[in-house]
């Protein structure tokens, strides 16, 4: 028997409204069951490209057609101080009030974040722009300002965040910056000598946040919110944001976590549990959780396949790895989290440095490195699953469960905030194929056509641009009901629009 997909559409005289609701088969998508109601987005780490004397010929205009393709509603951007602050003057003296330096807002970490921020702000994208630690060498010997040691309490953080907030804000005026990062993964301390968190406690954190909330509000940059937390992995976010919901909620407006998951979490569902037990822990403390204040993952991805010297993943070129993705993010969602970003877009951003040099981070969705292959500069099959789900689930959507499980099948279901768009995601982690019917109760103004798009390593379908476009086209209404065949080890995506 061929496997082929197939769609069939209950028309509307055969089955009225009540009567799919009275004896529906397959999967109901209920308003009552809405996880959120004003969902953030999807979107992706686009950090400040620490080398861009590294990138390809035409890197930027490929980047940005990426960018352009994947729709991103989010982004996380980062930088570092080391790049931008130099003349430090301690006055000799031990009052950290009176030490003075300069900024190098001209430079190409800066010229490049700001390429980055036109970009966001051109398109109306969110963005939380923060630096990944304090500034200064982790050997203490050879550190000159000595702010490791009290981490982003240190006075001193606060006044470089509010500078550099004033910079980005008042000079260059971008208001898509959202958020500012209270620095990169708090919890992880790392060792004496090789980390700049190795002295960091959440206390420490806590008043952090405080002096840039001070230190922002002082310059009437009271539209500039914090990351609560930014925090990696379970163990660190359950022992980071009970604290920040108990304890400074007035002084953030997003809880943020990083959550690198492994093959085995995902495929058994064990990494959705977990999520919910760790988002509702902390929306008991918090209510505001999951509505007024998202709680989002900053940075997505998964551990399998991870290389802990190079930093970079070996399975991302594979079709799994999209597929793994679209689980997390379903599982995600269904969770109760607001938004997920992914990790990362571009291979040429970051670097590890060593003994021989440094290495690219290949962990993103392509790579515009001069010396990449051109096997690694390709769409990997993750972008291509990705733009599928950033352009489906749209900000501002009501996001909903399915009214019962079925054990592989991971799915939920949009709406638009206006109900002009809807859309259904499923996901088939199981061997065999699986056939289930699909509708969405919530009114749906469509046009009265399905764009189906089935992600597989045979049958994703990219048009003459390189980009995916829709296995199908079909007449009908899913609010009427839609019974499909999802290819074992797949992910199918209808909606009432073409993505």
């Amino acid at each position: 028997m061929k496997r082929v997909l197939i769609l069939i559409i209950m028309a509307t005289l055969a089955f009225s409204a009540a009567a799919c609701k009275n004896n529906a088969k397959g999967t109901v998508f209920y308003e009552k069951n809405d996880v959120c109601r004003d969902f953030n987005e999807l979107g992706v780490e686009w950090g400040v490209y620490e080398e861009t004397g590294k990138l390809s010929a035409g890197a930027w205009e490929r980047i940005t057609a990426a960018a352009d393709r994947l729709n991103p509603r989010l982004v996380r951007c980062m930088t570092n101080f080391d790049w931008l602050v130099y003349d430090f003057d301690d006055k000799g003296t031990a009052d950290l009030s009176d030490d003075e330096w300069k900024y190098d807002f001209d430079n190409k970490y800066m010229v490049n974040a700001c390429e980055i921020l036109d970009y966001c702000e051109k398109k109306g994208i969110s963005v939380a722009f923060g630096v990944w630690n304090v500034i200064g060498n982790p050997d203490p010997e050879k550190d000159v300002f000595k702010m490791i040691p009290n981490a982003t309490s240190d006075i001193r953080w606060a006044k470089m965040t509010a500078d550099l907030m004033e910079y980005l804000v008042r000079t260059k005026g971008y208001t898509c910056i959202k958020w500012f990062v209270n620095s990169n993964e708090p919890n992880y301390s790392g060792a004496v000598g090789a980390s700049k968190n190795a002295y960091n406690t959440y206390a420490k954190w806590e008043q952090g946040v405080r002096n840039v909330r001070a230190a922002l509000d002082a310059i009437g940059l009271n539209n500039i919110d914090i990351v609560g937390g930014d925090t990696t992995g379970f163990i660190g976010s359950a022992d980071y944001l009970p604290k920040i919901a108990g304890n400074i909620p007035d002084k953030v407006n997003n809880y943020g976590v990083h959550m690198y998951i492994s093959n085995y979490d995902i495929d058994n569902a064990l990494y959705g549990q977990n999520m919910k037990k760790l988002f509702d822990g902390v929306k008991n403390i918090d209510p505001a959780v999951g509505g007024e204040k998202p709680f989002i993952i900053w940075e997505a991805g998964l551990l399998d396949g991870k290389n802990v010297i190079t930093d970079c993943n070996a399975y991302i070129a594979n079709y799994s790895y999209g597929l793994r993705m679209a689980d997390y993010t379903v599982q995600s969602l269904l969770s109760g989290v607001s938004g997920v970003c992914y990790w990362d877009l571009d291979d040429a951003m970051h670097f590890m440095y060593g003994e021989n040099g440094m290495t690219a981070k290949e962990w993103g969705m392509f790579s515009t490195l001069a010396s990449a292959s051109p096997l690694m500069q390709e769409y990997r099959p993750w972008f291509h699953s990705s733009v599928i789900l950033t352009n489906l689930l749209q900000q501002g959507s009501h996001i909903y469960s399915p009214d019962s499980e079925k054990k592989d099948l991971r799915v939920l279901a949009s709406v638009s905030k206006d109900g002009k768009n809807g859309g259904v995601v499923a996901v088939n982690r199981g061997r065999e194929a699986v056939t289930e019917t699909f509708r969405i109760e919530r009114g749906i103004e469509s046009e009265g056509k399905i764009y189906v798009y089935v992600f597989n390593e045979r049958d994703l379908k990219l048009g003459p641009d390189g980009f995916v476009t829709p296995n199908l086209v079909v007449e009908g209404n899913l609010n009427d009901g839609l019974k499909l065949e999802i290819p074992a080890g797949s992910m199918a995506a209808l909606s009432s629009r073409p993505l």
